[in-house]
């Protein structure tokens, strides 16, 4: 009876659990309509990415394209039917209410969960291309005479605007580069696997271990090809840092360190770094001495787990300094990470002047100012920092071509180009993409327009880049090792 009671308390605490939930969502939908689950979907008709004046342009053009034949069907409808006989109405239900219908639980069942990506939006397309058709349907019956004005303005609408969204993508000095790149990556299955199979809590580093050494991931490896298998290899190798306590035990960290695949340990360690500086944000030395176990087991890896950290710092740090109060108190750090610590401090300054009015030319003048207050011993690396940011910034922005470097000084160029050319090897080697090296998409982009001496500064700072990780084996990597 207690056992019967207990259960019957549980059911009606998670009933009421998930009627807040429901009740909180639906609140936030009515209180801030842009959460609502239809216009979140029609934001991100074009493109997810909607956080610049391209993207998001492109989204509303879009909605408008499809929302345009519906809502004048829907006006046609509305006075058509005011103006029939009631006994002319359907009385049936039709494919256009089953339709609505379906919209409608679908757009609930969204708003009313945690499934608010945009994959998930899926099953509402089919349906929107249904309206859509049966719209153009109606306008054509009741404007007979403007049947083909309709169809032409609306198929162009589709060419210009397809064009039009996909014109930074396309590339004219290499056509049919996007239809023949690789479009998968078995690197991402590691963290799909663990994101889709974890427990309820999603942090357990226990599960984490189960994943990479579970069969159908060391089974598969091997029978992928040695691109695929580097791909699955690295992004188990970037996986197991999840799994790191950074509580200095040896046997512990031993145990997760046997299972990175060989010839990825080198990746391995700068993501150690990464993840330390991930879980103690805006405290610089308590991630450095959360690493310091390191420096006993071994020198050269604790070296690239600091690297990692700079790296990562000012990605994530508080823009709450300005640059004088960055180089007016530095740090003390061995002269091997001298140049990591004040590519840091470029990249931070780098988010000061930028992030505050979004104009290169200002950034420009920014840099002319500023660099006469630094030693010179510093200022190749700062310019380097500068460089990357500059790189996370405007890499996806179409509006904004990478020649427009060359308009800053001559004297600071190369070096602001040479951190172009690293942020593009830390691309390289730890973005989700399949694409490596100098014939990529992301190359092309990155490069377009500048002159060879331009494209020489880049090469020498993305080879700067990936000398850290020279050690990695190139031949076809061996399956997870079991841990004891």
């Amino acid at each position: 009876m207690n056992l019967q009671n207990n259960f019957s308390g549980l059911l009606v605490q998670r009933a009421n659990v998930w009627e807040h939930f429901r009740l909180e969502h639906l609140w936030e939908g009515l209180a801030n309509p842009r959460t609502l689950a239809p216009v979140e979907f029609f934001a991100t008709l074009a493109s997810d990415d909607a956080w610049d004046v391209y993207r998001r342009s492109a989204n509303l053009l879009y909605a408008l394209l499809y929302l345009g034949p519906i809502l004048t069907a829907g006006v046609l409808r509305l006075k058509t039917g005011r103006s029939a006989p009631a006994g002319a109405r359907p009385t049936r239900p039709t494919l256009e209410g089953f339709g609505i219908l379906s919209l409608l639980v679908f757009a609930l069942a969204v708003q009313l969960s945690d499934f608010r990506i945009t994959r998930y939006y899926l099953p509402a397309y089919p349906f929107l291309f249904l309206f859509v058709a049966h719209s153009f349907a109606r306008c054509q019956e009741t404007f007979p005479l403007a049947q083909r004005k309709i169809q032409t303005v609306f198929l162009a609408s589709v060419v210009v605007l397809g064009l039009g969204t996909h014109a930074p993508l396309l590339s004219l000095d290499r056509p049919g580069l996007a239809l023949s790149t690789k479009g998968y990556s078995y690197g991402l299955l590691p963290w799909y696997y663990w994101d889709t199979h974890a427990p309820v809590a999603q942090g357990d580093r226990k599960f984490i271990l189960e994943v990479v050494q579970r069969p159908f991931l060391s089974d598969i490896l091997p029978k992928l090809s040695a691109d695929d298998q580097r791909e699955l290899s690295r992004g188990i190798a970037l996986l197991l840092p999840e799994a790191v306590l950074f509580n200095g035990q040896a046997e512990d960290f031993a145990r997760i360190e046997r299972l990175v695949p060989p010839g990825f340990e080198t990746h391995f360690y700068y993501q150690v770094g990464v993840m330390t500086m991930v879980r103690h944000p805006n405290e610089l030395p308590k991630a450095v001495a959360a690493v310091e176990f390191l420096r006993h087991r071994t020198p050269a890896m604790h070296h690239l787990a600091l690297v990692g950290i700079y790296q990562q710092w000012p990605q994530q740090a508080a823009q709450d300094r300005t640059p004088d109060s960055l180089i007016s108190a530095p740090a003390a750090v061995t002269p091997a990470l001298a140049p990591h610590y004040w590519r840091a401090i470029g990249y931070l300054a780098g988010r000061y002047w930028y992030d505050t009015d979004w104009s290169l030319s200002l950034v420009n003048a920014r840099v002319q100012a500023f660099m006469p207050r630094l030693d010179p011993s510093v200022q190749r690396p700062f310019l380097q920092g500068v460089g990357e940011l500059l790189f996370i910034r405007l890499i996806y922005n179409p509006w904004i071509a990478p020649a427009k470097l060359e308009r800053f000084l001559h004297a600071y160029q190369e070096g602001l180009l040479e951190g172009w050319g690293m942020a593009l090897g830390e691309f390289d080697h730890f973005s989700d993409f399949p694409w490596h090296g100098q014939g990529s998409p992301v190359w092309s982009a990155a490069t377009k327009g500048l002159s060879e001496r331009s494209l020489a500064s880049i090469r020498q700072g993305k080879a700067q880049f990936d000398a850290l990780f020279e050690g990695a084996d190139s031949s076809a990597p061996e399956p997870p090792r079991q841990a004891p």
